[in-house]
């Protein structure tokens, strides 16, 4: 079941979030709606790495990733989006870098931790897709970041040319996104499918 944590967990995120950031666009709830699937989110996270630490010590670090974004998500909610500091442009762009760095080393454990139980279980293939969907997430989060920079430089000297490539940074981000969570999807459901747990050694003592 313990990877199966994972998996609900990265369904929330991007399903529930549909659903949500869909009520609020429409002026339905406030904003604050938005933080909910994170929330919930990074409650599952939080039981998975705790129920796998004892196999997987690198677990313990992801579990304490997790516990920061769900803080991180918490604020967020109480943070009043109309403040005047808040409507600056340098400000959704700190916010964002500063969840970026948790949520970084969060996919760091998770997949290392994947590919060193992997490892230990002769699953080569498992562990070098883990390998290839932590580089993927990285690529991922360089976009965001460039899209965030270029975003913020926008109001500066040349603003339409770095409107632009805030926007193709942008559109790259929506799509690497989207293949990230699928890709991670399926990778912790292959964990859950062929890695095998000790549950039932501890039943033997």
């Amino acid at each position: 079941m313990s990877f199966l944590y994972f998996f609900y967990g990265f369904l929330c995120q991007w399903v529930l979030a549909l659903i949500t950031s869909a009520f609020s666009t429409s002026g339905l709830v406030g904003s604050w709606i938005d933080s909910i699937p994170m929330l919930i989110a990074y409650v599952l996270f939080y039981i998975g790495f705790q129920k796998l630490e004892p196999i997987q010590p690198l677990f313990v670090k992801g579990k304490i990733s997790a516990l920061i974004l769900f803080v991180l998500s918490l604020i967020s909610m109480f943070i009043p989006a109309s403040t005047t500091a808040l409507s600056q442009p340098w400000w959704g762009t700190l916010l964002t870098l500063i969840v970026i760095i948790p949520e970084t080393y969060m996919i760091y454990y998770l997949c290392t931790g994947i590919g060193e139980i992997a490892d230990k279980q002769y699953q080569s293939n498992l562990q070098e897709t883990a390998k290839k969907r932590w580089r993927l997430f990285i690529y991922c989060q360089v976009t965001i970041v460039l899209a965030l920079l270029s975003g913020l430089l926008a109001n500066t000297t040349d603003p339409t040319t770095w409107t632009f490539v805030s926007g193709i940074f942008s559109v790259i981000y929506v799509i690497l996104n989207l293949v990230v969570y699928i890709l991670m999807l399926t990778l912790v459901w292959r964990a859950h499918k062929q890695l095998e747990l000790p549950t039932e050694q501890k039943h033997h003592h």
